[in-house]
């Protein structure tokens, strides 16, 4: 990281920042082109979980390329400048992920994810239970955290 005072390494901060963010950014690249999904997920121990459609551009990438990149970020505020607008700043924190991407076959981490996915952005809608249809039907895939960062803009920073 090139701004180490930007750096954020309290371990709890950060997996707060994930736990909280509502979508993520997955970025895959096939053939040297790069391409960015917006999507719901949640985290949960290293790995980082979210439901997909079985085809589409998506998965052609990560078939092609498991290697994967995911960013979330939380904009605190925007602090524009007295004298100048070129002297306007963000307050925000971020976090970049960088990992493997496998499609998730095991039916109990499937169900496991989809009810962690369900709890967090439906926490009123029943759970599935263990073998259910749905999650038979419904493509998981799962990020394996291989490389974690994050950083925040200094708060109150001085602006022009």
């Amino acid at each position: 990281m090139r701004r180490s005072d930007k750096k954020v390494t309290n371990r709890e901060e950060v997996e707060e920042l994930l736990s909280n963010a509502l979508v993520g950014r997955l970025g895959t690249c096939f053939d040297n082109i790069p391409y960015i999904t917006p999507v719901n997920f949640v985290y949960d121990k290293d790995k980082i979980y979210f439901h997909s459609a079985h085809e589409g551009r998506k998965i052609d990438n990560i078939t092609f390329n498991q290697q994967v990149c995911f960013e979330i970020d939380e904009i605190i505020s925007i602090i524009p400048g007295r004298r100048m607008p070129c002297g306007s700043t963000t307050e925000y924190k971020s976090v970049i992920i960088f990992g493997d991407i496998r499609v998730v076959d095991d039916s109990d981490e499937k169900t496991s994810a989809l009810n962690k996915l369900i709890e967090k952005y439906a926490p009123e809608a029943p759970r599935l239970p263990q073998s259910s249809d749905a999650a038979k039907r419904t493509n998981v895939l799962v990020i394996d955290v291989k490389e974690m960062t994050a950083k925040q803009s200094p708060i109150g920073k001085k602006v022009i």
